[in-house]
């Protein structure tokens, strides 16, 4: 069987040729989507020429010895069935190749329609790696259709078997000598395993996002890393963006045909074929524009082939209030209904998509040898959401989600900045372009959120969370990964893998689900990092030809640091957190076939680390010496988790925003510290500013030198056993309710003020301050206990000015002296409150300052 393009330039179609006996053969040749001879040619001359797959498009039977060269999709309303005793024998492939419909860069089969595998007892149906080639290829994939398999082998794959979507049954069957066995994704996927085995795999059985496996008499052991592994991401809290537009009637309708000169589109536009806009014309779309494509499949593979083609330019410029909208015209609308707006050598000027939404397209955005600029838009719900090459881009601002691929880029010169790339099957994938990637969340991709190949990469300051992959490079010969947060993916943080001269720096590598960091036949400095809490290994090591140093590497589940492979690891210098170093690294002294890691001399301080963003997008753990030079937000939604003996230091103005929550958490003889990056004395640095941060709790935390130390705004607060001298002000809030106790407040201008809060303040000191305690404004929700109020300079409480309620401050210890000498009230100022102190103490309360001074 031999796959060949059809007569109008679409994807492949199937033709039955005599073939030799019991052996099938699938080649690829070059596809090209848009129908009419003229546009191929057009587009054979601008495409290159790529290996893509075959898709079926008839319900096809498969039998005796099936070779396999390039990948092979079973579409919806297809079946593909496999006689018993068939061998299917798949070319392993790492490929380029840029086709959406596919899910992984190596062979693989996908389903979509329905695949049965029906092998027998004595006569399975073998999936099996052809030659000796040590790559494998992809495995099956379930997305979105459904699989019965019995008596079957699988292996030689990167996955035996995927479900990202769709139904699997699988019995009777072997899955072995795969990197992962069997992988499920999410409450999408209904799988059912019986009388099988996964054994001999470098993973077994991995669940991912609350996946569930029904499993009857299974065997899964004898997997050389991991037999079993379920994990979920956190809460997606990402913004889901889209533009919305009314109703309009189609004011043009446009066919297969050219527009020639500058062409204006507004209101509704409805395209039914291919548009070309030729060299030296341009379209200009206005704002507030629907432009609907109807779906055309002449070679009924499922995908539209109705779109643009611009060759000329395309300026597509909406506005915030007035987006522009490009989608499917068919009343139930489905990725894939349309093709692409294609850019193709349009080079002499700058396209620009602005404000635009794109979506059900096979790709919403493809462009070659052109010149583009994208900006505030989204791209959701496409097969791709964007893909070019030999390009400049500018992508700015963007929303790319929900599609099975955001981008996919090659050959080009890239600008990514503050873009959101989120919920989609994998989030980024380039391969040797000149790159700089700055401000971008790239968050809850099913696969991989960055992949990185060659190139000149430049990666900083983004988050990558949630991801199962969160940042892959491979074969860089060059290229900067610094300052990012990378955490909470469900597998690996970094992944570095045939890479050279690069530099990982300043990163914050953190609750990942098994390894922070994996390095494998990599030349690198990795410097400055934060590699903390990831769930089984912080750095995990195959093969290393560089310098691991200055990191902080500590708390990780099994080891901060695992040798696996034979050569030595130089890992000195480097903060491995307090205690005995040498049970957190698995190395020689574990495994005589294992290097040793040179990890002396070490570090007995931390190495001070920046927080990387300027917000706490997720949930976070400080640990060490912490820097912060400019104010932080710790969003809502997300837990900051500051640990014993973490010293957090700010630079002038600097501050913290929690509108999440914040723990901090220290312990009697490790307190958490918040100071000065450097000098003594109030007002060096701003404050700790909690506003609606519920939940929020200080324990053995101390506060010196700031402006005002703690505030908080309308938040249930506990503070116990915390340290605030030499501040302006040491706590103050609105609202509450605030439970403050154990706590010493002195050497402040003020120690406490309250405006219009609620609080239980009890057995504190708070002595030696200009001001204890003032209370500025609806003072009645005070309730103040067993406090040592003595030793104030002017006033141990003062009821301010615009108070007229009254203070309940019974059974506080004032000093030695009159209690009234200490307050200043409605005794002295008639109409403000007035301070309810009897009865009083006659003397302290044996309260001692909670915990002692730090480094």
């Amino acid at each position: 069987m031999v796959y060949t393009k059809n007569n109008n330039g679409g994807r492949r179609s199937a033709t039955e040729i005599p073939a030799l006996p019991r052996e099938r053969h699938f080649i690829a040749l070059f596809p090209v989507r848009m129908p009419g001879t003229i546009l191929l040619a057009l587009v054979l001359l601008l495409v290159p020429s790529l290996a893509l797959g075959a898709a079926l498009q008839a319900d096809t039977t498969w039998s005796g010895e099936v070779s396999v060269e390039e990948d092979i999709l079973v579409p919806e309303g297809v079946t593909l069935t496999i006689l018993p005793g068939t061998t299917v024998r798949v070319k392993p492939a790492e490929s380029t190749k840029t086709d959406p419909e596919y899910m992984s860069p190596l062979t693989e089969i996908t389903v979509r329609g329905t695949l049965v595998s029906d092998g027998k007892e004595g006569s399975p149906v073998s999936f099996l790696r052809a030659g000796e080639n040590s790559s494998p290829w992809a495995g099956l994939i379930i997305d979105g259709g459904s699989a019965v398999m019995r008596s079957s082998v699988i292996s030689g794959a990167e996955t035996g078997i995927a479900v990202v979507k769709g139904s699997l049954s699988l019995s009777k069957s072997l899955l072995t000598k795969n990197r992962y066995g069997l992988t499920v994704y999410g409450h999408d996927a209904a799988v059912r395993v019986a009388t099988s085995q996964v054994r001999e795999n470098d993973y077994g059985v991995f669940l991912f996002d609350g996946a569930r496996m029904e499993q009857k008499d299974t065997v899964v052991r004898g997997n050389s890393k991991k037999d079993s592994y379920a994990t979920s991401a956190r809460e997606d809290r990402t913004p889901f963006k889209e533009y919305t537009a009314g109703s309009k009637e189609a004011g043009r309708i446009f066919g297969d045909e050219v527009i020639l000169g500058t062409v204006v589109w507004q209101d509704r536009v409805e395209v039914r074929g291919i548009v070309r806009v030729p060299e030296n014309s341009r379209l200009v779309v206005l704002p507030g524009t629907v432009v609907e494509f109807t779906k055309k499949d002449t070679n009924h593979d499922g995908i539209g082939e109705n779109g643009l083609l611009i060759q000329g330019a395309i300026i597509a410029k909406g506005t915030k209030e007035r987006p522009i909208i490009f989608r499917s015209a068919e009343k139930r609308r489905r990725m894939g209904d349309w093709d692409s707006i294609n850019i193709m050598n349009s080079d002499t000027s700058q396209n620009i998509i602005e404000y635009c939404q794109i979506e059900d397209a096979y790709r919403g955005l493809h462009f070659h040898y052109s010149v583009v600029a994208v900006a505030d838009s989204v791209v959701r719900n496409n097969y791709r959401g964007i893909q070019f090459q030999e390009s400049i881009v500018d992508i700015r601002r963007t929303h790319l989600y929900g599609n099975k691929s955001g981008l996919q880029a090659r050959d080009s010169e890239i600008v990514f900045a503050d873009n959101m790339v989120h919920s989609n099957g994998t989030g980024m994938n380039v391969f040797r372009n000149s790159i700089v990637l700055t401000g971008n969340r790239i968050v809850h991709n099913r696969q991989e959120g960055l992949r990185v190949r060659e190139g000149l990469p430049v990666v900083e300051r983004n988050l990558i969370d949630g991801n199962r992959y969160g940042l892959a490079v491979s074969d860089a010969l060059y290229g900067t990964f610094s300052s990012n947060v990378i955490s909470h993916n469900l597998e690996a943080g970094i992944s570095l893998r045939g890479d050279d001269n690069i530099e990982v720096r300043g990163n914050a590598v953190q609750g990942n689900g098994l390894f922070g960091l994996t390095v494998q036949d990599t030349g690198a400095l990795i410097r400055g990092n934060l590699i903390s809490d990831n769930g089984e290994r912080g750095v995990g090591i195959q093969s290393f030809q560089g310098v691991l140093t200055d990191n902080n590497i500590l708390r990780n589940g099994l080891y901060n640091l695992g040798v696996e492979g034979p050569g030595d690891v130089p890992a000195a210098m480097n903060w491995w957190g307090t205690g005995d170093v040498r049970p957190t690294i698995y190395d020689r002294a574990n495994d005589a076939s294992r290097g040793k890691a040179e990890y002396l001399p070490l570090r007995k301080e931390p190495v001070l680390f920046a927080w990387p963003l300027p917000a706490v997008p997720t949930d976070a753990t400080w640990r060490g010496d912490m820097s912060v030079n400019g104010r932080i937000e710790v969003e809502p939604g997300s837990t900051l988790h500051v640990m014993p003996a973490t010293r957090v230091l700010f630079a002038p103005g600097a501050g913290l925003t929690v509108k999440g929550k914040i723990i901090s958490r220290g312990e009697p003889k490790e307190p958490v510290l918040y100071t000065a990056a450097s000098g003594t004395g109030a007002g060096l640095w701003d404050e700790v500013l909690l506003d609606h941060a519920a939940g929020s709790a200080f324990s053995h935390t101390i506060f010196r030198n700031a402006t005002w130390a703690l505030h908080s705004h309308f938040t249930d607060l506990t503070v116990d056993a915390c340290s605030f001298t030499d501040n302006y002000g040491g706590l103050r809030f609105t609202s509450g309710p605030l439970d403050v106790r154990r706590s010493y407040f002195g050497r402040n201008e003020v120690g406490i003020r309250d405006f219009r809060g609620t609080a239980l303040i009890t057995e504190n000191i708070i002595s030696g301050n200009r001001i204890g305690i003032f209370v500025r404004e609806q003072g009645g929700g005070l309730t103040l206990r067993k406090n040592n109020l003595a030793a104030n300079q002017e006033y141990s409480v003062r009821i301010g000015d615009f108070n007229d309620q009254d203070v309940d401050a019974r059974n506080n210890w004032w000093g030695s002296g009159n209690p009234l000498d200490a307050i200043y009230d409605a005794r002295q100022e008639p109409g403000i409150g007035s301070v309810l102190y009897e009865p009083y103490a006659r003397k302290p309360y044996a309260l001692v300052p909670p915990t002692p001074e730090v480094r």
